[in-house]
């Protein structure tokens, strides 16, 4: 299973807001093996477009400190995911990310 996610940027921290960021660090995992990871630029500032952007890449979940609720529709209709309250260096933000979905896992039955 690969999972990939976009850290909103502002420098090597999480953005306070995912429309002030520049860029995001996207990593991508492949069973729960971080398997590539890049900083992408995010371009324009209009939200659709960014999305989209990230959605093209495979992004499914984006984590920043807050995002505009009225994109949040959008989002989910490209198939992603919006972590907010995030805050800090963006390895720490990507490590609490991974924790959780470990735990999540876990506890969730496996299919079969």
């Amino acid at each position: 299973m690969t999972t990939c996610v976009a850290i909103a940027l502002f420098g090597e921290e999480v953005s306070p807001r995912f429309c002030y960021a520049e860029s995001v660090l996207v990593a991508c995992f492949v069973n729960g093996q971080e398997a590539w990871r890049q900083v992408v630029s995010l371009g324009d500032p209009w939200i659709p477009g960014r999305l989209s952007r990230l959605a093209g890449i495979g992004v499914r979940t984006i984590l920043c400190g807050a995002f505009n609720r009225a994109y949040l529709p959008a989002a989910e209709r490209l198939g992603m995911a919006v972590i907010t309250g995030m805050s800090g260096n963006a390895e720490g933000a990507l490590a609490k990310f991974r924790r959780r979905q470990a735990a999540s896992s876990r506890a969730s039955p496996s299919r079969g």
